[in-house]
Formats: C-alpha cells, structure tokens, sequence
C-alpha cells in the first residue's frame, strides 16, 4: 500500500509501505479522509517523533475493509468508524477506572505507532467508533480535536450554560474555531471573544458570530492588557504560544475560571505579579488533556457524535484537500508557515489517501 513515511527529521517520502498482519481484535481499515494537526508539524520537522520510520497522522475516519476474529463481533466490512487514537492499557489504575487518557502506558496511532496517512491501517476495534449515516467522512475525521475541545470545555463546566457570561478564547486555530462552534451550539447565551494575530482565523470566528480581538505578538498583549480594563470570568487557552499561557492571568476576572488546553511549544516563565494574581484574586486554572472515550459508555466522542448530528459542521475548517503524493510538500509548507518564513492562509489540511495517485 501507499503511505507518507517520516523517513527522519524533514525527511517525508511517498513510499511503498508493508501492511502489518491483522491481529484477531483488529480491523483493516480503509483511511477515507485524515487531517494534519499541529502536532504533526513538530513531530516531523522539531525532531518530535519517537522512531524513524513512523507513518503520522490521529485525525482520521474510514471504512472498514476486513476483520480479525475477535473484532469480526463488533465490526463487519463496509462498517463506516471512527477512531480513537490513544490505545490504553488496560491495565493500570486510571485504565481500570475508564479514565483512559491518564493511562500511564498508553500507545498512540500516528506517533508511537504507524497511523492515517496510509491508504491502509490496521486499528483495534476498542478504539473503533461506528458512525451514522448521515456523518460524513469529512466530518468524522475531526471528531478527535473536537472531543477534546468537548473535554476543555467541560472542565470549566462550560456545556449547557444558560447564563450571559462571557468567555476569552486565546487562540483562533483549528480547536479555538471548534471551541466557537461548539458553544455557539450547546451555550448559545454565552458571550465569546477570540483572541489571536492572524486576521483569516478571527474573521472566520466573526462568521460564526464571535467578537474578535487582533494582536501582534507579545507587545501587543501587554497592550491590550493596559489599555482595556475588560476581564474575562472564563478563558480558555487554545494556542501553543507561551504567551497565551501568561495572559490567560492577565485576562482573567477575580476568581475566573482558567482551562490550559494548548500543547504548549516552548518554555513558561511567570514573573512573580502573574504568580500574586493567581493568589490575590483566588484564580482557577485547570489543565486539560486528550478526551473521555469508552464505547460502552456515553463520553466526549458520543456527545461529539450526537453535535455533528444536531448541525455542527467542523468539516468547514478544511480549506485544503491533498492526496497523499501532495502530503510531504504540504507539511513543508505548512513547516514554514510555523517558522515564520513563508505565509499561509491554511487552516486545516485534509489528507484523501485512497485519491488516485
């Protein structure tokens, strides 16, 4: 089969790739569609990976082509799923309380082992979830960010909300937009700001009825800090800048709720009056990460799931669509949009493996 191989750091290739013997609680599936997410960027070119060769991708949907005897009892071909990247196991205490995200021994499709950006993969029915027909494949393929956008939002119990409270998004990238349209869904009183430099991404948050507010890097927080004495009762961080991280402080209300949800890119330093004001004015930051899944169990996906039926269409983040012989140019590219030396108005790269090539 075909696949996108991260040969070594920056070194991505279109390759022939063997197809791994399919266990009895496995299915093959066919990769329909799989997005690029952030991650990916630094896995390949920020020396991120955990081995050499590794087939990326976690974002993906597809349909099922084969069966192990075991998974043959859940799944049958022509089964269309999703996928729940993170494979637990099983065995340690936060596994044995379903809190499978705090797994201490977890492994992961699309960095600890081969994942999406392969016409092909072979993916343990547990991590499996069947989709209705009305969910396209397009949609399904970010039921992964959006689960965790579902899993942020519930830690500030942000869901559901009937209240006019206002909430500060830092971030206007792929889960900060999710973020906009979740709530926009299931707390349409809310009030939501979205923070971010790039004015692609604010003007599509104004679209789905955001206010939006523009910055240019550090001087420009501490700009808006200063001059606007506006304070946020919630704030949810969505970026990977360090910056976001500090000022989600600096933005807060007294005894503001904070959710740390960006995979944080650099080193964090607080100075001591950022400190003083988490303790002064009785601050609540919370960490997030990854989602709730069980497939007994109704959790972050299923409520993802029930979303995309009710309307939510995170599909509309997709503004480019490649195949797989396209890939490792657009990784480039998108490599040096994160550095600063080219720019880009892309925001979510959907990947079509089974395109023809």
């Amino acid at each position: 089969m075909k696949a996108v191989v991260l040969k070594d750091n920056k070194i991505l290739k279109l390759e022939d790739f063997p197809e791994a013997n399919l266990r009895s609680d496995e299915c093959q599936v066919a990769i329909q569609s799989a997005c690029v997410c952030s991650s990916d960027i630094y896995r390949a070119f920020f020396e991120g990976a955990y081995f050499y060769p590794l087939v990326m991708g976690h974002e993906m949907a597809g349909e099922v082509i084969s069966c192990g005897l075991e998974a043959g009892k859940r799944f049958k071909p022509g089964d269309r799923v999703g996928v729940f990247p993170l494979i637990p196991c099983q065995s340690c205490a936060p596994c044995h309380q379903k809190d499978y995200a705090q797994c201490c021994s977890y492994d992961y499709y699309g960095s600890r082992r081969h994942g999406g950006f392969a016409q092909r993969l072979n993916i343990r029915s547990w991590n499996l979830l069947p989709l209705p027909g009305d969910v396209s494949f397009d949609d399904a393929s970010l039921l992964e960010p959006m689960s965790v956008v579902i899993h942020a939002l519930s830690r500030a119990d942000l869901l559901g909300v009937s209240g006019s409270e206002e909430v500060a998004i830092l971030g206007g990238g792929t889960l900060g937009l999710l973020a906009v349209q979740i709530l926009q869904k299931v707390s349409p009183s809310l009030s939501v700001t979205v923070f971010d430099r790039n004015r692609y991404k604010l003007n599509i948050a104004k679209s789905w009825g955001a206010n939006i507010e523009l910055l240019d890097g550090g001087a420009s927080w501490d700009e808006y800090v200063s001059k606007n004495s506006k304070r946020f009762p919630y704030i949810l961080q969505a970026s990977d800048g360090s910056a976001t991280f500090r000022y989600s402080i600096k933005l807060a209300k007294q005894l503001g709720s904070i959710v740390w949800m960006g995979n944080i890119a650099s080193d964090l330093s607080l100075p001591k009056d950022y400190v003083s004001d988490v303790l002064r004015q009785e601050l609540n930051i919370m960490g997030t990460w990854n989602s709730r899944y069980d497939p007994e169990t109704q959790n972050d996906w299923t409520m993802a799931l029930d979303l995309l039926q009710a309307g939510i269409r995170p599909s509309k983040l997709i503004n480019r669509t490649v195949s797989l012989l396209e890939l490792p140019e657009v990784l480039g590219n998108l490599y040096s949009h994160k550095r600063g030396s080219e720019r880009h108005d892309i925001l979510k790269v959907q990947v079509r493996p089974n395109l023809t090539l």
